[in-house]
C-alpha cells in the first residue's frame, strides 16, 4: 500500500513545484501594470529605499530564503494530505473528502462490537472527565477527529496559496495593488497568513486529545495495527505553521537589524553606493520642491486673473455702478459745444479718455483739421486722418519730410 501511494505523492508533488512555478513567474507579468512598485523591501528601513532594479545583498539572500520556506511548506502540506487521504480510506469505508453516509471499517466494527471501555480523561478545557465508550458512542469520537483532519488539510491549502502570494509579491517588490478607486494593500496578505497559521496550530493542538482517547480505545479493544486515522500524527501540521512563522521572524529580525541607526549590514561598496544614490534622491527631491513651488506661483497668478473684476465698481446691493458718461469738453470755442450746466463740478475725467496721447514732438493735430468744425475748414478740405498719404520714395534713413503733391493744398505750418 505505501509503495503504491509513493509513486503518485512524487509525481504530485512535481506537479506542485511547476505550478508553483508558473504561478509567481505569471503573477510577476500579469500584474506589474496594476501594481504600484514600492522602493523597499520589507527587510530593509525606509532610510535605506532603493530602486526597483537595486538589491542589497540581505535582500536577495531573504528572498532565497522565502523561496526555501514556501517549497517546505508544499512539501508539508503534500504530505500531510497524502497521509489523511490514506488513513481515512482505511477508517471509513466511504469518500473522506465528500458528504456521505457515516460507516467505520468492517475490521474496526468486527473488533469493538462487544467491547466497552471507560476511561478519566482532562479533555479540551475540562478536567477529570469520566467518559464510557461502546460501538455506538464510539462514532461521535470518529467523526469529530475526520471534521478536525479535513478542516486542517483546508486550512494549510488557503494559507499556502496566500504565503506563495505574499512571497511572490516579496520578490517582486510589489507593496500596494491599485486598481482605479481601489487600493489593496499587501499587509493584509501576510495578516491572514498568520491568522491562518495560528488556526493550523490551534487544530493540530485541539484534534490531538479525540487521537489519545481513540487509540486506548482501539488498543483495549484489541486492534493492534497503527494504520488508522487516530494513529495519524500532527507532526506536518506543526512543521507547515513553524516554518511560516519563521519566515515572518527572520524577516521582523533583519529589518530591525537594518533599521538601527547604522547602514546595518551592507558591504563597504554597498554603503558608497547607497551614500551617492541618496545625495542624487535628496537633489532630486529639493528640484522637486522647487517645480511645486513654482507651480503654485503661476497657479496663485491664474486664479488671481480669473477672479479679478475690472469693471467699473459695485454699489452696496451688488449692482454695477451707473457712471454717468460725460463727452469730452469741445476743442474750439463755441455756444453749440459748451459743456452742460451740472449742479455739481463736472467729473474729472483721466488726460488719456478726453485727449489721445499723441507725440510732444509732432504738431499738435488740430492744425491738420482734427476734431474742428466743417465751419473752419477751406473748401474742398479733406481732413489728414481720411485722406490718402501720398507714397514716399525717400529712403528710411532720412528724417526730411516727404514732399507733397501738386493737386493737393498742404497746411501752412
Amino acid at each position: 500500500m505505501c509503495n503504491r501511494c509513493c509513486v503518485p505523492t512524487m509525481h504530485l508533488l512535481r506537479f506542485v513545484i511547476a505550478c508553483y512555478i508558473s504561478l509567481n513567474v505569471s503573477f510577476s507579468f500579469t500584474l506589474v501594470r496594476r501594481v504600484k512598485q514600492g522602493k523597499e523591501m520589507q527587510v530593509i528601513s525606509d532610510l535605506q529605499q532603493r530602486p526597483n532594479k537595486g538589491r542589497l545583498t540581505i535582500e536577495k539572500s531573504i528572498v532565497s530564503f522565502y523561496d526555501l520556506c514556501t517549497l517546505t511548506q508544499i512539501v508539508t502540506c503534500i504530505i500531510h494530505a497524502v497521509q489523511t487521504r490514506v488513513c481515512a480510506a482505511r477508517t471509513f469505508q466511504n469518500n473522506f473528502f465528500a458528504s456521505s453516509t457515516f460507516e467505520l471499517a468492517p475490521s474496526i466494527v468486527y473488533k469493538t462490537a462487544n467491547c466497552t471501555f471507560n476511561a478519566t480523561r482532562d479533555i479540551y478545557a475540562f478536567n477529570q472527565v469520566e467518559m464510557t465508550f461502546n460501538a455506538s458512542s464510539i462514532n461521535d469520537v470518529f467523526v469529530d477527529q475526520a471534521v478536525q483532519m479535513r478542516l486542517s488539510i483546508f486550512i494549510m491549502i488557503v494559507a499556502l496559496f496566500l504565503g506563495i502570494v505574499n512571497h511572490s509579491c516579496v520578490e517582486n517588490n510589489f507593496f500596494v495593488i491599485e486598481i482605479r478607486n481601489f487600493t489593496f494593500y499587501k499587509d493584509l496578505l501576510s495578516s491572514t497568513e498568520i491568522i491562518l497559521l495560528c488556526y493550523v496550530m490551534q487544530i493540530a493542538a485541539a484534534s490531538h486529545p479525540p487521537a489519545l482517547l481513540l487509540r486506548d480505545y482501539l488498543s483495549y479493544c484489541g486492534i493492534t495495527k497503527h494504520v488508522f486515522l487516530p494513529y495519524l500524527g500532527n507532526a506536518t501540521m506543526y512543521v507547515f505553521a513553524a516554518v511560516g512563522f519563521t519566515s515572518y521572524l527572520v524577516g521582523l529580525f533583519f529589518y530591525l537589524w537594518n533599521s538601527l541607526p547604522k547602514y546595518g549590514v551592507m558591504s563597504p561598496a554597498e554603503i558608497e553606493e547607497y551614500k551617492a544614490w541618496l545625495r542624487q534622491r535628496k537633489a532630486e527631491m529639493e528640484q522637486s520642491r522647487v517645480f511645486i513651488e513654482q507651480a503654485k506661483r503661476l497657479h496663485a497668478q491664474i486664479q488671481l486673473m480669473q477672479t479679478a473684476d475690472f469693471s467699473m465698481g459695485r454699489g452696496k446691493d451688488g449692482a454695477r455702478e451707473q457712471v454717468p458718461i460725460v463727452p469730452p469738453p469741445p476743442l474750439y470755442p463755441s455756444t453749440a459745444y459748451a459743456p452742460p450746466n451740472y449742479p455739481y463740478a463736472n467729473p474729472a475725467l483721466p488726460p488719456g479718455m478726453v485727449y489721445p496721447p499723441v507725440n510732444p514732438n509732432m504738431p499738435a493735430p488740430q492744425l491738420f483739421g482734427v476734431g474742428a468744425p466743417s465751419a473752419f475748414l477751406p473748401p474742398g478740405y479733406t481732413p489728414a486722418n481720411s485722406r490718402r498719404r501720398p507714397t514716399c520714395r525717400a529712403p528710411r534713413h532720412t528724417l526730411r519730410e516727404p514732399a507733397c503733391p501738386a493737386s493737393v493744398t498742404c497746411p501752412i505750418l
